[in-house]
């Protein structure tokens, strides 16, 4: 099994945590745009407006980078889901679950070319969830609104799994109507966890 790679050093000071950002921000658009194929530190790091040595400081290889990237977007999903919970904080059960669908799709529209990169080419790179404290994290969010809706939080960690596979199969994988897939993905979920139809707004 490939070992996940930890960056060398964790940024300290504004100025090193602003260079991070710009890495990783410079290592997605090259994925994005490029592929995996023209994907090198010496890219990255002209990109970004760094010399390689100090790229080298945080992430030993492009291994490491795509690791990292793998790790910002977990961070990126705790984040939107959060917020997403708390904008339809009140509103009906499947309306709720139609604001995380959106949430997690708008997230991933938002670097689609970059997430198929990271889930079609480099999946290995992503943190096992036993040892992810965002995955860990994310889990704890959707038991906790699970169990706030009067449904079994000991489901969240299947709902999430099938979130994940619906939004990577049919956004990354085919091209269905923009209007559809989020309506196609709450569909699911919702009778999953057995929500009526109806209170999606």
């Amino acid at each position: 099994m490939t070992a996940i790679l930890q960056p060398r050093k964790q940024p300290s000071q504004a100025r090193s945590r602003h260079a991070v950002a710009a890495i990783l921000e410079a290592a997605a658009r090259i994925l994005a745009r490029d592929g995996y194929a023209a994907f090198n530190t010496n890219r990255v790091a002209e990109l970004a407006g760094v010399g390689v040595g100090s790229l080298y400081q945080y992430f030993p290889n492009k291994q490491a980078l795509l690791a990292a990237l793998h790790r910002r977007h977990g961070e990126q999903t705790l984040e939107a889901l959060a917020a997403a919970l708390a904008h339809s904080a009140g509103r009906p059960p499947r309306a709720q679950l139609a604001a995380l669908v959106k949430a997690a799709l708008d997230l991933h529209r938002r670097e689609l070319g970059l997430h198929r990169v990271l889930e079609r080419e480099w999946p290995a790179y992503d943190e096992p969830p036993a040892s992810n404290p965002d995955d860990a994290a994310l889990r704890e969010l959707v038991a906790g609104w699970l169990a706030g809706i009067g449904a079994d939080a000991g489901r969240a960690g299947l709902l999430l799994a099938m979130a994940d596979s619906l939004v990577h199969g049919l956004l990354l994988d085919a091209d269905p109507p923009a209007e559809a897939l989020d309506d196609v993905i709450t569909d699911a979920l919702a009778g999953y966890l057995g929500l009526p139809a109806g209170n999606a707004t």
